[in-house]
């Protein structure tokens, strides 16, 4: 099992790191890609909004919905992400967890995660480095993250 995972997601992307005990480095272990963040907004979209008629005169406007598309998409990665996340604590592929991403995805994700497994979480990290290389990452991480011991006490 590895002791620390680490998920460094935007909305459009997210890769997943594992960190051992004592570990030099990350090493990347997955890949996800958002689909829907790269679909222009009107495509997003299968049908016109709704269309509501006033009740005095011949007007009528479009509602708009409460969540934008992209929004949604966002959402939706978020909660995929949950999933995987929460299928491979109950597998035990790892005990503790890192988030990393930018402050609004950030709280989608805690959101995906749920209670239970929001308690795994050793840190929050509110920045975007899903295009930065992996060594650049591991230097936005206390340096107690890679250091013998430090993982299993949090």
């Amino acid at each position: 099992m590895a002791e620390v995972w680490i998920l460094v997601a935007d909305r459009a992307r997210a890769r997943l790191f594992s960190l051992g005990p004592g570990a030099p480095r990350l090493i990347e272990i997955g890949d996800f890609v958002n689909p829907g963040a790269r679909i222009p907004g009107h495509e997003l979209e299968h049908a016109p909004p709704p269309r509501v008629h006033d009740r005095f005169g011949a007007g009528r406007h479009a509602i708009e919905a409460h969540t934008p598309p992209r929004e949604k998409a966002a959402l939706q990665f978020a909660a995929m992400l949950g999933a995987h996340l929460k299928h491979a604590h109950d597998e035990q592929r790892y005990r503790d967890l890192v988030l990393i991403a930018p402050p609004r995805f950030l709280g989608a994700l805690n959101a995906a995660l749920g209670a239970r497994l929001g308690e795994t979480v050793l840190m929050r990290v509110p920045k975007n480095l899903t295009r930065n290389p992996a060594n650049e990452i591991r230097e936005a991480l206390p340096r107690r993250l890679f250091k013998r011991g430090a993982v299993a006490t949090g």
